[in-house]
């Protein structure tokens, strides 16, 4: 089971088509312990949760998970500071994380769109 510490909450206040849209991003740095040829290592990734209220006034969350893609926290750490600066969606994190550290597919995600 990986640990999760949150990184950074930023709230977003963006206006589009359908009027004012806020909702708040949080970012997560995840730990989890795995053991390779007997050995147990720690892997790092990333969390992204979007937590906004929607028009019938219930609060959603909508998450995406990516384990097992840094060897040390300050890696992880280095691209939540990335994701947080650029207020990255966990919609697009696959594609972000493509793009600044060069992976192909992402086998071990996790994403949720759930009322809370």
């Amino acid at each position: 089971m990986a640990k999760r510490k949150l990184y950074q909450k930023v709230q977003v206040s963006s206006e589009g088509v359908g009027g004012k849209t806020n909702f708040d991003l949080e970012y997560y740095v995840l730990e989890k312990e795995v053991t390779i040829d007997g050995m147990c290592i720690n892997t790092y990734g990333v969390e992204i949760s979007k937590l906004f209220k929607g028009d019938d006034g219930v609060v959603y969350k909508e998450y995406r998970k990516v384990f097992d893609i840094f060897c040390t926290e300050r890696e992880a750490e280095n691209v939540l500071e990335k994701l947080a600066r650029n207020t990255v969606t966990p919609i697009s994190l696959l594609d972000v994380l493509e793009n600044l550290i060069g992976t192909g597919d992402l086998i071990n995600e996790e994403t949720s769109f759930v009322a809370v």
